[in-house]
């Protein structure tokens, strides 16, 4: 059977579409590995290229705004941010990306009620309970920040529990303790894993005069939770 000229067009374009969002897939993956390697120059000429295949997706904007973040300029940041929910108001990470902002801004309030609004609306979020801890020990609230690790499940599919209580001993001066913490999560979760919590943590100071209460480092259970896959619960 033979195609109409139509047909045949419109074959053509749907073939040609498959073929650019599979580049364009592609781009946004180098973009993303990039990134995670700290290579931004790169991150953000693979960017480039993405927006020209498609300037409409909200990946290339959430990830623009992560860059920007990386290096400070958080009102560039907020506003690529607010362009990816602009093309998609449900897009998830550009959310919790605003909330960070604000956080490094010092804006420890307003960032905590977006953590927290994000948290009411995805309870088994271990990444936004270890923003709330952060949040708490910059706006210097201690106490709120190790009742969140308490309620944490523990072991739980993600390093957020070993970071946060690092984060907890950190603010309270006992390096030597946090340090241990960080030792012992690498044991139970890969380096890509850990990743996103090591990188949040380097980007706050929690440095604080206050002693640090002694805390018992547990283990994680036998089992093979070192695969599990970054993520919330």
């Amino acid at each position: 059977m033979k195609l109409s000229l139509t047909a045949f067009c419109f074959v053509l374009l749907v073939k040609a579409g498959f073929a650019d969002q599979r580049s364009l897939n592609a781009v946004l993956e180098r973009a993303t590995s990039a990134f995670d390697q700290g290579r931004l120059e790169e991150a953000e000429r693979q960017l480039d290229a993405a927006a020209r295949v498609d300037p409409k997706k909200p990946e290339i904007s959430n990830l623009r705004g992560a860059i920007f973040t990386r290096q400070k300029r958080y009102e560039e940041a907020a506003q690529q941010f607010n362009q990816a929910l602009a093309l998609d108001p449900k897009f998830y990470p550009a959310k919790v990306n605003l909330a960070e902002v604000k956080m490094l801004e010092g804006r420890y309030g307003e960032a905590s009620q977006e953590y927290q609004a994000l948290k009411d609306a995805d309870p088994d979020s271990e990444a936004l309970d270890f923003k709330l801890v952060l949040c708490s020990l910059l706006d210097g609230d201690p106490g709120r920040a190790r009742g969140i690790v308490d309620l944490m499940k523990f072991p739980g599919k993600t390093p957020a529990y070993y970071y946060a209580r690092a984060a907890i001993a950190q603010h309270g001066g006992n390096n030597e303790l946090a340090q241990k913490y960080l030792e012992n999560v690498k044991k139970y979760y890969s380096e890509t894993q850990c990743r996103y919590f090591s990188q949040s943590l380097k980007e706050v100071d929690l440095s604080s005069s206050n002693a640090a209460r002694p805390e018992k480092i547990p283990d994680l259970p036998s089992g093979d939770l070192g695969n599990s896959k970054t993520g919330s619960k």
